[in-house]
């Protein structure tokens, strides 16, 4: 089972909104999804694990994902298969190592049903 939310700050950087706006949304429980222009509930790895608990699930770990890619401005680099290939390493080596998990643009709880 595995469990996936977007930061407020993220939601933020991807729509191309000012530093100000993110800072703005670090509060904020609540955005309005990109995609679907749905209303979402922004929540933690530390609110969301205990739910995942209570459900049956064990062994939870909080992993990150896009930990370095949406830093890197050039995506020409992005697209050349020797540099994703070591994009790709980098990003699996710091998914769950700490603090790493907590700074990525996605989080992921992952955790084995009992």
């Amino acid at each position: 089972m595995a469990a996936e939310s977007l930061g407020p700050t993220a939601v933020q950087r991807r729509r191309g909104q000012p530093p100000a706006a993110a800072r703005a949304a670090l509060d904020g429980r609540r955005t309005t999804g990109h995609t679907f222009d749905a209303e979402l509930t922004l929540y933690t790895a530390e609110e969301l694990s205990p739910l995942l608990a209570e459900s049956g699930c064990e062994d939870i770990e909080h992993c990150g994902i896009r930990t370095v890619a949406d830093h890197i401005a050039d995506d020409a680099r992005k697209h050349d298969p020797d540099s994703f290939t070591e994009l790709e390493a980098l990003e699996l080596a710091l998914t769950s190592r700490h603090p790493y998990p907590h700074t990525a643009r996605i989080l992921q709880l992952l955790g084995r049903a009992r």
